[in-house]
């Protein structure tokens, strides 16, 4: 997009930004129901199920950074990136209920289907988000960048509100079980897949269609040169580990409620509503604290206050009451919020830098960043499925040993904290190494 096209219109923003309403839901229904689904439902042994959140996912560390430069080079009257996001959409729609629409097939065979159809919606959501994730970086000045960033997250937020905290509700609703789950994608499939074609409607009329690379130099080299960005690769690290400590805590939140709290698993939804609520509720004041200070500054102050949040967990007496707790889930979604916007601010302003120089790498700057947010979200429910193996948690079965349930607790609180901490100190010397940001930084 030109500079001359600095204001995009409000119609752009709003079809773009539902793009992630609907990769909100996808990408958050398996980190925090798959895991659940395969063991509870399908009756398959933790560490299985580890293997089914994880392996798909880790296929993206390959796939994204293919399909990034794959659509930097792409030339099409649609521009480089819409063709993309309409395959994704529709691939989507497609894989999605396919996953929790199971049939009865012996032990092994379900756990090769369902690896196979979250393989599947994995690859189509490679083929949407890397291409729709580099939109904001081909934007001409920061402030549209972090406007058009602001109404993404929302609608990510509010996509990540609906798969958390609605989703378990719509299976309760559908009568549970696998019926209530096919229910619950089929709804959700159709309803998404159409946020997702809004966006491919509104990239069609933003990107220049002539803008494709004709970069000749191997795809191995071009990984190379991005990952030697001291500044993308250090970005990169941090997200990834914060991202993986978040899809620890999110997936832990079913067997939370229902077996810690002894709760219907509907209200596992509830919890993450409120979390949610909280996330949203947050953005505005994170956008504010973005142009205020530094994004590595508040992205610290963010990390930090996660850790700090979830780390009351520990002092929740046994037997509390639902109500009692959703003031925690709040809380804790108001630094969630600051962990989802500032890292793609901050990729947005580096891409675009990078790109204003001539290296026109956009899609394969947004293909390694979505291969490493996969691997966070797989890491984070593989993580959970080999704790609760290792604490002796019985798959199915409605009422677990005591001391199953105080290691169930600890996984709750240190699994996130093995993956935030790194990632703290990575943002922290970042901050202490260079205190001042440039204005020139963000305005470039």
């Amino acid at each position: 997009m030109s500079d001359a096209d600095q204001r995009l219109s409000r119609a752009t923003v709003a079809g773009y930004a539902l793009g992630s309403l609907g990769s909100g839901v996808y990408s958050t229904v398996p980190t925090v129901l798959l895991l659940y689904f395969c063991t509870e439902i399908l009756r398959i042994h933790p560490a299985a199920a580890a293997l089914i959140v994880f392996l798909p996912k880790a296929w993206a560390l390959l796939w994204d950074p293919i399909v990034g430069a794959w659509s930097d080079r792409t030339r099409s009257r649609h521009g480089r990136r819409a063709p993309f996001i309409a395959a994704g959409a529709v691939g989507i729609a497609l894989s999605f209920p396919l996953l929790f629409n199971v049939p009865a097939l012996g032990p092994a065979v379900t756990v090769v289907y369902v690896m196979a159809m979250y393989f599947a919606m994995a690859t189509m959501y490679s083929v949407f988000a890397v291409p729709y994730t580099a939109v904001p970086a081909e934007i001409g000045t920061a402030v549209e960048r972090e406007r058009l960033l602001l109404w993404r997250m929302a609608c990510s937020m509010t996509g990540v509100l609906i798969g958390a905290g609605i989703a378990p509700h719509l299976v309760e609703l559908a009568g549970g079980g696998r019926q209530g789950y096919s229910v619950m994608s089929l709804i959700v499939a159709a309803t998404c897949g159409l946020a997702m074609c809004a966006a491919y409607l509104s990239v069609r009329r933003l990107i220049d269609a002539r803008s494709a690379v004709h970069d000749t130099t191997p795809l191995v080299s071009r990984v190379r040169r991005v990952m030697a960005n001291g500044e993308y690769a250090r970005l990169w690290i941090a997200y990834l580990l914060a991202t993986s400590g978040v899809a620890v805590f999110m997936s832990m939140v079913p067997y939370f409620v229902t077996y810690l709290m002894r709760r219907p698993e509907s209200d596992a939804g509830t919890t993450l509503l409120v979390l949610l609520t909280g996330t949203i509720c947050a953005l505005p004041l994170w956008d504010w604290a973005l142009k205020r200070w530094d994004g590595w500054r508040a992205l610290l102050g963010a990390v930090c206050l996660y850790l700090g949040i979830s780390a009351t967990f520990w002092l929740l007496p046994d037997g509390l009451g639902l109500t009692a707790t959703l003031p925690v889930f709040f809380l804790l979604g108001l630094p969630f919020a600051g962990l989802q916007l500032l890292p793609f601010a901050l990729l947005a302003h580096l891409t675009h830098a990078e790109s204003a120089a001539g290296a026109r790498d956009e899609g394969l700057y947004t293909g390694m960043w979505t291969a490493g947010e996969k691997m966070a979200l797989a890491l984070g429910p593989a993580a959970v499925g080999l704790g609760l193996a290792w604490s002796g948690y019985v798959s199915g079965t409605p009422v677990q040993e005591e001391a199953v349930l105080r290691k169930m607790h600890a996984l709750l609180i240190v699994g996130p904290a093995v993956f935030l901490l790194p990632a703290m100190l990575i943002v922290a010397l970042r901050v202490l190494a260079d205190p001042a940001r440039s204005a020139a930084e963000r305005t470039a």
